[in-house]
């Protein structure tokens, strides 16, 4: 997608999800996206969106940002600021997206996308080391985070304490579901499933921890038929 703002789920999925929110305990959208965002592109109303890899929240009502990343949301606006500043950020087909708790930097449009990223890389850290935030890759994009200990794997960990779900059904397709798909190895009272969601952008290691893999959304698509069909025999 050139531009990040112009992303769209594909219609089908989000319909079966739509089905599954009344046969599952809760669906739960984790994303690297904010949640508004999210709220604005999924018709879920019964889910809930976890933004920015977990460091924000919607239930419901408003979004808020985690109270361990609210500290930084300052150097987040300068990181973002001497970002645009960059000559390197200004080459074709880069793009800066400034979410509520972290700031991201795409290149997936460049006519090199590997090039870029590494051309950009060590101006990125230099300015990440500067504001005290941690720099880390992701889908062709770099994205500034605060440096506290919140990832897509804490994310799992607190919401089964919460829940005490039967058990969990986790699909993912970027770096950052790395961190999710080892966290559910290690989950125990609850039978888990990783779903690992194959695309050329994302290396194979990423999906070391997934118990299976699906090929892109048509592959998303199959699986969560499938579930539906389980959840209505049940």
């Amino acid at each position: 997608m050139p531009d990040p703002d112009q992303a769209a789920p594909n219609p089908q999925a989000v319909a079966l999800l739509s089905e599954l929110s009344h046969c599952l305990q809760r669906i739960v959208i984790i994303s690297g996206r904010d949640t508004d965002f999210l709220v604005s592109r999924l018709a879920l109303p019964q889910a809930l969106f976890i933004g920015n890899h977990g460091l924000e929240e919607r239930d419901g009502g408003a979004s808020h940002v985690v109270p361990e990343a609210q500290p930084y949301l300052e150097r987040l606006a300068r990181a973002s600021q001497a970002v645009e500043a960059l000559p390197q950020a200004r080459a074709p087909g880069i793009t800066i997206e400034r979410k509520r708790a972290t700031v991201s930097v795409h290149f997936r449009q460049a006519g090199e996308p590997s090039a870029a990223g590494a051309a950009l890389r060590p101006a990125l850290q230099e300015i990440a080391g500067r504001e005290q935030l941690q720099l880390q890759p992701g889908r062709l994009v770099w994205e500034f985070r605060p440096p506290i200990d919140v990832d897509k794997g804490a994310v799992l960990r607190r919401l089964v304490a919460a829940m005490q779900p039967a058990g969990v059904i986790y699909l993912g397709d970027d770096r950052t579901d790395a961190a999710a798909f080892s966290a559910l190895k290690r989950i125990t009272g609850s039978r888990t499933v990783a779903v690992g969601v194959r695309s050329p952008e994302v290396p194979d290691e990423v999906f070391v921890d997934s118990d299976l893999m699906v090929e892109g959304v048509a592959g998303v698509t199959q699986f969560l038929a499938q579930l539906l069909d389980v959840c209505a025999n049940a």
